[in-house]
């Protein structure tokens, strides 16, 4: 290790604990909307831990730090604070921070949820809406990442989809797109042919039905869509059947504020426009920046997310640190409109 990273990780903390970063924060963001994306909240000691995706998943505990965290710097709101200041209802408080998790893991209801319930902090799910009534315990898409974790995994698969060279961009999202188009029991007879055991693996029902979404309490968190089969829209043959059967789940959970986030943040401003008229007020992306809300452009534009991970770039010596989360998340750039 160099000598520049102790020194550089040195004068971040004193910069943090002597008030320097917090306050830049509170005068340069006050009218800026901080969006946090989560997917997975665990326990490090919970089975479904070990074989979760490393990137996309957090400890319940560094989940705790990192709400703590929040509460310092943050005015969280909600989805339906945002659309009464957009309305010129009322107003937003300063450094105003929307909490988001995707796809529909069942442990944010389990993990997730409870916490942010103590603390009084409400979010939004944005709900792969297919996932409420697909039979198997494991989502298939979590089974599809699985199976890409091995050695060769990406050619192979590539090439048992038929393809003589590996797409261009992503692999991961053309082969959930692949996958995405086929039935459930489809999915999986390819899976268990071309990546056999990854089903096997979990045996406790990963992702939420629709009667844990209508038994949890009004208020606590809204919910969005977040496509049907989460496949990635810009590679969908039907973006708008997508689109439509998302608004539909929205329609059967009675939420009377429609957003979404774009599944894999794949879009388009084709997209964007395309999910506007099918009646999404609220359109999320995953390019981390924040939102200017200074003023309030018609239609307004699709907003940032910022995904935020439990690795080197938010911890210290294994736990979030406060200072490094700070300068992760305090110096995006604002989104321009």
């Amino acid at each position: 290790m160099s000598i520049a990273a102790p020194l550089k990780d040195g004068l971040r903390a004193m910069l943090y604990r002597c008030g320097v970063l917090g306050a830049w924060h509170r005068w340069r963001n006050r009218r800026a909307l901080t969006v946090l994306m989560f997917h997975r909240v665990l326990p490090a000691d919970d089975p479904a831990f070990a074989l979760a995706e490393r990137e996309f998943t957090f400890t319940l505990g560094g989940f705790r730090r990192t709400l703590d965290f929040v509460q310092r710097h943050y005015s969280v709101v909600s989805l339906g604070d945002l659309q009464a200041a957009r309305q010129e209802q009322r107003l937003l408080p300063p450094n105003p921070m929307l909490i988001t998790f995707d796809d529909g893991w069942r442990d944010t209801l389990t993990h997730a949820a409870p916490e942010l319930a103590q603390r009084g902090l409400p979010a939004v799910l944005f709900l792969a809406s297919e996932v409420v009534a697909l039979d198997s315990p494991r989502w298939w898409q979590d089974a599809l990442v699985a199976a890409l974790a091995g050695p060769g995994a990406f050619t192979r698969l590539c090439a048992a989809a038929g393809w003589a060279e590996t797409p261009k961009g992503s692999a991961s999202q053309a082969l959930a797109a692949h996958l995405g188009a086929m039935s459930e029991s489809g999915r999986w007879a390819w899976l268990e042919r071309h990546a056999p055991d990854v089903r096997d693996q979990v045996e406790e029902r990963q992702m939420v039905t629709l009667g844990e979404l209508k038994a949890l309490k009004a208020g606590r968190f809204a919910i969005g869509g977040h496509g049907h089969t989460h496949s990635p829209l810009t590679l969908s043959t039907d973006p708008e059947a997508e689109l439509q059967a998302s608004q539909y789940m929205l329609g059967e959970l009675n939420q009377p504020v429609r957003s979404m986030s774009f599944p894999h943040g794949a879009w388009s401003s084709e997209l964007a426009a395309a999910a506007r008229k099918s009646g999404f007020e609220w359109i999320f992306t995953s390019d981390a920046v924040l939102a200017d809300l200074s003023r309030w452009p018609s239609p307004l534009p699709a907003l940032g997310r910022i995904h935020v991970p439990e690795n080197a770039w938010t911890c210290r010596a294994g736990d979030i640190d406060p200072a490094r989360l700070a300068t992760f998340l305090f110096f995006r750039p604002l989104q321009s409109y």
